[in-house]
């Protein structure tokens, strides 16, 4: 039987403490609460503060419990990479900072939520960008379309292409997101990462054109 690591762990219990705050400001929150936004920062979709509040933790957690369970598999074929260190660091923090504006946006404390989630995006983009280039095959992170995940090498260089892209992505969309409409910042980060997609699937696709001859 497999033991839990220690970042495993934490991850579980960080994601679980993300009750706490929602159970804190209970008595304060709306009865139905917004829990996704259009790009113009209107409410579209609605839960029950108890769902948000109880549920949305519990459905983390398992997320991050399944994606660790993953990632030990990865890791019994070798296979794993970098995704043992930033699974248990990024999704936590990931979930978390979702809820946190969830709650605020809730008690009326954050108004702006396209901004505060191109923010969020922006520096997600960041922190992946760094890692892309360490980033082995797997179907959690990454440019994961079928034909760049079947080859090895086009990963690879598909990979390294997306950590410039995506760094210098995030760090635009973090500087737009302050002055300009988050539909500019929503297409900086989609051309970051459609950029890398491109290039691999013409990658896949010359490589497979010079073995077929």
């Amino acid at each position: 039987m497999m033991r839990p690591k220690k970042n495993e762990l934490t991850a579980v219990f960080l994601s679980l403490c993300s009750i706490i705050p929602g159970a804190a400001v209970y008595g304060r929150l709306p009865a139905r609460i917004a829990t996704n936004w259009g790009i113009d920062g209107t409410p579209n979709s609605f839960s029950p503060k108890a769902f948000v509040v109880f549920a949305m933790p519990l459905i983390y957690t398992a997320t991050v419990l399944l994606c660790c369970l993953y990632v030990r598999r990865l890791e019994a074929k070798d296979r794993a990479g970098k995704l043992g260190d930033m699974i248990p660091v990024m999704f936590p923090v990931l979930f978390i900072s979702m809820h946190g504006m969830i709650l605020l946006a809730a008690l009326g404390k954050l108004t702006d939520i396209p901004t505060a989630a191109c923010l969020l995006s922006s520096a997600m983009m960041i922190v992946l960008g760094n890692y892309m280039p360490k980033v082995r095959k797997n179907w959690i992170i990454g440019i994961r379309t079928p034909h760049i995940i079947a080859d090895e090498e086009v990963w690879h260089k598909t990979h390294r292409l997306a950590g410039v892209t995506l760094t210098l992505g995030g760090a635009a969309g973090t500087v737009i997101s302050l002055f300009s409409h988050p539909l500019v910042t929503l297409a900086v980060i989609m051309i970051a990462v459609f950029i890398p997609m491109i290039y691999g699937e013409a990658m896949y696709f010359r490589s497979k054109g010079r073995k077929d001859s």
